[in-house]
């Protein structure tokens, strides 16, 4: 069994990947813009204190599932396990992921990236692989019973996505909520030795200073992040320059597309191998200044909406 039209696109966040691929393959008609930001993720920043490359991964993002909600799409956690965990286990988990496949769903795997399940065999599940054959992280193939491909790595989670009806509060007005609480409540996002939104920053700027700044973190959460505000300012732009009626002041949203297409150029430049720790420091203590600018531009704009938080 395999879906040859299912496709997640390259996206460095691989978890929008996912999300937009499912929301392709529903014919659910939706920007790359409007998929993160309605969905909250353009507005997450997430860093171990030693850049560790999971920081996109590692953190609780229950609130994102709710939001996805609002584009038409349910998120669900099927079951996750160890690679280590007994072949009972495993092939309890394998049948539940294979039902959902055959009663129509897309399903997603994470492992060490968020991947598309495209379909599968007598031997495995078939997994997409979003930027070519030759990442180690996204192995074309899950082996039943041994998931031999995921050994070395950290539990398998698998996901079912479903189109669903969207609720009828203002998706703006919640994706802009999210924004704020990922600010101003980080602890309700983070995981231990992660921080989230200001402290996310603050976390970057001690690993530059403790020798952390060539390592593949510190590339990898620059380019993440960076894609994540790219699309925030995409969205704004959107919400500026629209034909419909939208609740917002335009003027505003034009002043946030050009701060977040801003603060991706600043990220884009701490993910740059060729940089000085220094000069990284640097950028993303400006960073930080127009994030945190942003917030507050973000609360005067959702003040002007007149649903209740």
């Amino acid at each position: 069994m395999r879906t040859d039209e299912l496709e997640q696109p390259p996206y460095d966040t691989s978890m929008m990947g996912v999300v937009k691929g499912a929301l392709d393959h529903y014919r659910i008609a939706c920007t790359p813009g409007r998929a993160f930001f309605l969905s909250g993720h353009a507005f997450v920043i997430n860093v171990h204190e030693e850049l560790c490359p999971s920081g996109p991964y590692c953190w609780r993002c229950e609130g994102l599932f709710d939001l996805l909600r609002n584009l038409g799409l349910d998120m669900e956690p099927l079951g996750m396990l160890m690679p280590s965990a007994d072949a009972a286990a495993k092939a309890e988990l394998e049948a539940k992921v294979r039902a959902a496949l055959d009663d129509g769903a897309v399903c997603s795997l994470l492992n060490l990236d968020n991947q598309l399940v495209l379909g599968y065999d007598d031997v495995g599940f078939v997994m997409a692989q979003p930027w070519g054959e030759a990442i180690d992280s996204t192995p074309a193939r899950l082996s039943f019973g041994t998931w031999s491909e995921c050994q070395a790595g950290p539990p398998v989670t698998f996901f079912r996505h479903r189109p669903c009806e969207r609720p009828a509060a203002d998706p703006i007005a919640a994706a802009l909520d999210f924004a704020l609480d990922v600010w101003h409540q980080p602890q309700r996002f983070a995981e231990e030795r992660y921080g989230v939104g200001a402290g996310a920053y603050a976390n970057w700027i001690a690993a530059l200073d403790g020798g952390h700044g060539g390592e593949h973190g510190n590339w990898w959460n620059g380019v993440v992040w960076a894609e994540c505000r790219q699309r925030a300012g995409d969205y704004f732009q959107d919400l500026a320059a629209a034909e419909i009626p939208v609740a917002i002041d335009r003027q505003q949203a034009r002043q946030l597309a050009i701060a977040y297409r801003d603060l991706a150029k600043l990220l884009y430049r701490v993910s740059d191998k060729t940089a000085s720790d220094a000069d990284k420091r640097g950028f993303v203590e400006a960073a930080r200044e127009i994030e945190a600018n942003c917030i507050e531009r973000i609360a005067e704009l959702r003040d002007g909406i007149g649903t209740p938080r």
